[in-house]
């Protein structure tokens, strides 16, 4: 009897572990789902990342989307700035999320409309930049709509940060797919391009040819026309600043090596492609850059080995646009990349051998080389 005794004993304990364990895994559930929830009962504060994952959003999720949004939409429009900041914190959370869907882009640009409203309605510049964060964030429709109203706003701040914004649109794109239409894309660089034209301000025009750069990361199997627009703008804008002959040097060297290093990182990748005028005029911005030191050289005003080391920046990320832009084109109209050579120029300036980069530099850019006839630049272009 003792043995049977100590038996049952024993083999209720177990069921009362296991009991234990199970209203521990019950309790824990429970603890997890009422985390998710304000102490307003079924308000949602978190949005899981089954929802914001969600290759197609249903009914119940979009439900929680909108519980979340009204939730911390209440407060970060509310009177408590710390509140605000931290409420806006949260509604930016869920688009962090690297697999972030676009299902879920467009389902959360739908439930965050009042609340765009509301920021825009208020007109302070707190709330238009808010408005522009989540905007840029959304790579949305409507989303779109806001970044170009904020570039068209008479403060030049927040038209640099709209600028910006839109750039982190091209990326959010880029990474994780459309959730707008092409034209909405269009219409960024549209004004984007309008803006880096007219401008005289430097930081608008530098935000404006960074955020085109971003649109030159854009993959070219959905995005073949914008794509090479982006590389287009900036390489003609690039371009026509340093022809101003501005005696501002550092400015226009600075804006050049932005749209050059987007240019050339985008027409290097591999597996992706360009147009044919896209590269015309990145080969115009590689060429310009190398002609400014040129210009110098044939002038006899190029400084000396010790301080020219502005002049052999410009001249190497300029070969190095022309290298990939001419490795392009010959592929896009048939022909082996592997004819085209890569030169030294900046080597060359680098090490003082003037005579050398000026006899190399004309012979490539001058009247009747390939590359001016080849893409119907004028005999004077480059070499003056």
């Amino acid at each position: 009897m003792r043995t049977k005794s100590t038996y049952l004993m024993n083999l209720n304990s177990k069921l009362n572990s296991k009991l234990s364990s199970k209203l521990s895994i019950i309790l824990t559930l429970g603890l997890l789902n009422l985390a998710l929830v304000s102490p307003a009962f079924g308000q949602t504060t978190v949005l899981p990342p089954s929802i914001v994952e969600a290759a197609a959003v249903n009914g119940t999720q979009q439900s929680q989307i909108a519980s979340f949004v009204d939730h911390w939409g209440q407060r970060a429009i509310g009177t408590d700035s710390q509140q605000a900041s931290r409420a806006m914190t949260k509604l930016l959370e869920p688009m962090i999320n690297a697999r972030v869907s676009i299902s879920f882009r467009r389902a959360y640009s739908d439930a965050l409309g009042s609340l765009l409203d509301a920021l825009q309605a208020n007109g302070d510049i707190g709330s238009t930049l808010s408005a522009l964060r989540l905007a840029g964030e959304l790579g949305s429709t409507r989303g779109t709509q806001i970044i170009l109203s904020g570039l068209d706003n008479s403060d030049v701040g927040i038209r640099i940060f709209a600028a910006g914004r839109a750039g982190r649109t091209f990326r959010t794109t880029a990474a994780n797919g459309p959730a707008m239409s092409a034209n909405d894309l269009n219409s960024l660089i549209a004004k984007l391009d309008s803006i880096a034209n007219s401008t005289d301000n430097q930081s608008l025009m530098s935000a404006s040819i960074q955020a085109l750069g971003y649109g030159c990361s854009l993959p070219s199997d959905d995005f073949l026309a914008t794509r090479a627009d982006c590389i287009r703008i900036m390489s003609n804008v690039a371009g026509a600043q340093l022809s101003t002959g501005s005696s501002d040097l550092d400015s226009r060297v600075r804006i050049a090596m932005l749209a050059s290093g987007a240019a050339t990182h985008s027409l290097s990748q591999v597996g992706e492609d360009s147009t044919n005028e896209a590269v015309r005029s990145a080969v115009g911005l590689g060429a310009s850059m190398i002609s400014i030191a040129l210009s110098e050289v044939i002038a006899g005003t190029m400084p000396g080995v010790d301080d020219r080391a502005l002049y052999v920046t410009l001249v190497r990320s300029g070969e190095s646009l022309l290298y990939f832009a001419l490795r392009e084109y010959a592929e896009l109209n048939g022909r082996s990349a592997s004819g085209v050579d890569q030169t030294a120029f900046a080597d060359l300036l680098e090490a003082g051998d003037d005579r050398s980069f000026r006899n190399k530099a004309a012979l490539l850019l001058g009247p009747g080389s390939p590359i001016v006839t080849d893409f119907g630049f004028a005999d004077d272009e480059f070499v003056r």
